[in-house]
C-alpha cells in the first residue's frame, strides 16, 4: 500500500509539473491574469498590466519552467522510487 502511495503521490507531482510547464488546461494564461490583476500591486503602486505582457516577461517564463521542471522532476523521481520499492520487496 505505502508503494502505490507513493506511486500514485508521484504521478499527481509529475501531472501538475507538466501543466505548470507545458500550459495545460490554461494554467499558465489563469496564473498570469491573475499576476496582471493582483491587489497588491495597487498597494505598492504599481499599475494593473496586460496578462500577454506578464506572460512575455523573462522572469515569469524562466520561473514558470524552473518551478514546473523541479515539480515534474519530483514526482518523476518518487514515481522510480516507487517502483525500486516494489520490485525490491516488502519494506518491513
Amino acid at each position: 500500500m505505502q508503494v502505490l502511495a507513493v506511486v500514485g503521490f508521484g504521478v499527481l507531482l509529475g501531472f501538475i509539473g507538466l501543466t505548470m510547464t507545458r500550459n495545460l488546461f490554461g494554467y499558465v494564461d489563469a496564473e498570469a491574469r491573475r499576476l496582471a490583476r493582483n491587489p497588491w500591486n495597487r498597494v505598492w503602486g504599481v499599475p494593473d498590466r496586460d496578462p500577454a505582457e506578464v506572460r512575455q516577461d523573462v522572469g515569469f517564463t524562466v520561473a514558470r519552467f524552473l518551478v514546473g521542471g523541479a515539480v515534474l522532476l519530483l514526482g518523476a523521481a518518487a514515481v522510480i522510487g516507487g517502483i525500486v520499492l516494489l520490485v525490491s520487496g516488502p519494506l518491513d
